[in-house]
């Protein structure tokens, strides 16, 4: 997710063209990330060490991190570290960048503390953002004041959403609301101990690349169809976090319901976190202790 984001930034901040970027994400299926570029990223060795270390692998028959090591840049549990990291996103993501030419090494890395700022977050929550784990970076972009339990429930949405719909999707950062409009909207209710809502609520046509994906069938406009898949995807995330629930509290599941063109979705707090999905932003709506009501706006 990071890679994205971090892509947007730098397109939407000039550093990288549209045509660069489409390019980088190409080129980022094919790259294997070097060990001097994660070193550096990782701050356990220097631009110029890591320079160094380059210019010696062309002169002597040994690799990166064996060079590293004889001349105690890098310990042997150091290398092993940064070959865990070889598949990382943003790396790979970085190192299509550098290979084309497009930043140098210093620039990114101005880059990136400029997006740090923009996002106002600490070192650790931005890596936790890199290590691109769904599990540490979601939360980075929820309220602070957040129960546990509905965090875990928008956690299996998005997780469900990356796993069934789109592995390249991204986030913006929640904010609690208390109406909002949408066009479309699927939505299922849970009863018992806990009650709770999940909602996904379009823009435009932003549904249809859930319900085309879910269904297995290409929608071309947002209709009963699409908005039927949409409500079933949401009915598989509340049985799995049903399921997780099981042990701690009882909940029920009653029947998905959806509805067409224009509607306000109310409650007295509802967490709306923006999804990016194919381009399309997606609302994804939860309320936990509590139940979403759908009014339709004539």
């Amino acid at each position: 997710m990071i890679h994205i984001l971090f892509g947007n930034f730098l397109k939407e901040s000039g550093k990288l063209s549209d045509e660069q970027l489409k390019k980088v994400y190409e080129e980022q299926k094919k790259v294997r990330v070097k060990l001097g570029l994660i070193a550096v990223s990782e701050k356990m060795m220097t631009i110029e060490q890591a320079d160094e270390v380059n210019n010696l692998q062309s002169t002597m028959d040994m690799r990166f991190g064996d060079i590293a090591i004889s001349k105690g840049y890098l310990t042997d549990e150091q290398v092993g570290h940064l070959l865990s990291m070889q598949g990382n996103l943003y790396l790979s993501f970085v190192q299509v960048i550098t290979n084309e030419n497009f930043m140098t090494i210093e620039e990114i890395e101005q880059a990136y503390l400029e997006f740090q700022k923009s996002l106002n977050f600490t070192q650790t929550e931005m890596d936790r953002l890199k290590s691109g784990e769904a599990d540490l970076l979601i939360p980075l972009f929820l309220p602070l004041n957040i129960d546990d339990y509905h965090k875990e429930y928008i956690l299996v949405a998005i997780k469900t959403l990356i796993r069934l719909i789109d592995n390249d999707l991204y986030i913006g950062k929640a904010e609690w609301m208390s109406e909002i409009e949408a066009d479309g909207v699927a939505l299922q209710d849970i009863k018992g101990d806990a009650d709770a809502s999940l909602s996904f609520a379009g823009c435009g046509d932003s549904l249809l690349p859930i319900a085309s994906k879910f269904a297995g069938e290409e929608f071309e406009a947002v209709d009963a169809d699409a908005l039927d898949a949409v409500a079933e995807l949401i009915n598989c995330i509340n049985g799995m976090f049903a399921s997780d629930c099981s042990p701690k509290f009882f909940v029920d599941m009653l029947p998905p319901i959806y509805k067409e063109g224009k509607n306000t979705m109310s409650a007295a707090q509802i967490c709306v976190l923006p999804v990016f999905i194919k381009g399309k932003q997606v609302n994804v709506l939860s309320v936990f202790r509590g139940k979403l009501s759908i009014k339709g706006v004539e």
